[in-house]
């Protein structure tokens, strides 16, 4: 779908887990070559209504495929794009090897990193690429300044937070994140999941105060007791579907490591409680 000119939306495929939208690529469109912003899954009806759309469009050739991390959600299906595009394939290379071993498994080489910093010239419209971690170490963000167009990949998304899963996610990194995005005064962000946020400094600042209150609540649970992370879990997350206790132990871990980083909080086994 055509949110606006020069800007495709594919969102294609199978939910990650029960509730949770199907993931996100897009394409950017310029007068002269076009870029598409990450693959799917590795699946080939995916691929097949994928590349239909591409080739309904009767734009430029995609010239690259920007891979933005290495979860199957989001580069699973880079391989077959580069087979059907030629699309060279570029990603940052704290996520390279992750991504060569786990997506591309031999199929497709990656022809270049990126680090941020680089510009791309589609002709009409440019795309600058950020280094964005947090999500994962070598997480990536796009941002098309003519349309004012952030793709944000998961680190931002309207209909839920990010989860930072150990050991690639990285509390500190991510709120460096959010902070760098607004200073980057997107008009729309485009997330890996859902549909674009329209008001991009409302939901930055949602984010930046949802962490900072998780952190907080943490702290509070900590240092009334020494607990595990279940524990933990279960009097932070009450009523949060079975289906998602894993990925809510996984965020706790996260906050723990940070905490435990700023002397705030220590390990003993498997229980956590504050230093003292």
């Amino acid at each position: 779908m055509q949110f606006e000119p020069g800007i495709h939306q594919l969102t294609i495929g199978r939910q990650p887990f029960a509730g949770f939208p199907t993931p996100n690529s897009f394409v950017v469109v310029g007068n002269d070559s076009s870029i598409l912003i990450d693959a799917g899954y590795d699946d080939e009806n995916d691929h097949r209504e994928r590349m239909t759309y591409i080739e309904s469009l009767g734009a430029p050739p995609v010239s690259e495929l920007i891979i933005t991390h290495r979860h199957p959600d989001h580069g699973g299906g880079a391989a077959a794009m580069h087979a059907a595009t030629g699309a060279a394939l570029t990603c940052h290379p704290l996520d390279r090897e992750a991504i060569e071993r786990d997506r591309l498994q031999g199929r497709a080489p990656i022809a270049a990193d990126v680090h941020g910093g680089e510009v791309r010239d589609l002709g009409g419209l440019t795309v600058e690429i950020h280094h964005a971690p947090g999500h994962t170490p070598g997480c990536l963000a796009l941002y098309v300044p003519e349309r004012g167009a952030l793709f944000a990949t998961d680190t931002v998304m309207g209909m839920s937070t990010t989860v930072l899963r150990p050991p690639e996610g990285d509390l500190r990194a991510y709120a460096n994140t959010l902070e760098s995005f607004r200073q980057i005064g997107a008009k729309t962000i485009y997330g890996g999941h859902g549909d674009p946020i329209a008001d991009p400094a409302k939901r930055l600042d949602q984010l930046v105060r949802h962490r900072e209150q998780r952190e907080q609540d943490l702290l509070r649970v900590l240092g009334e007791g020494t607990y595990t992370v279940r524990e933990i879990r279960e009097v932070m997350y009450t009523g949060l579907p079975e289906v998602r206790w894993a990925l809510a132990e996984d965020q706790l871990r996260t906050g723990i490591a940070k905490l435990i980083e700023d002397g705030a909080a220590r390990e003993d086994g498997d229980h956590y409680t504050l230093a003292r």
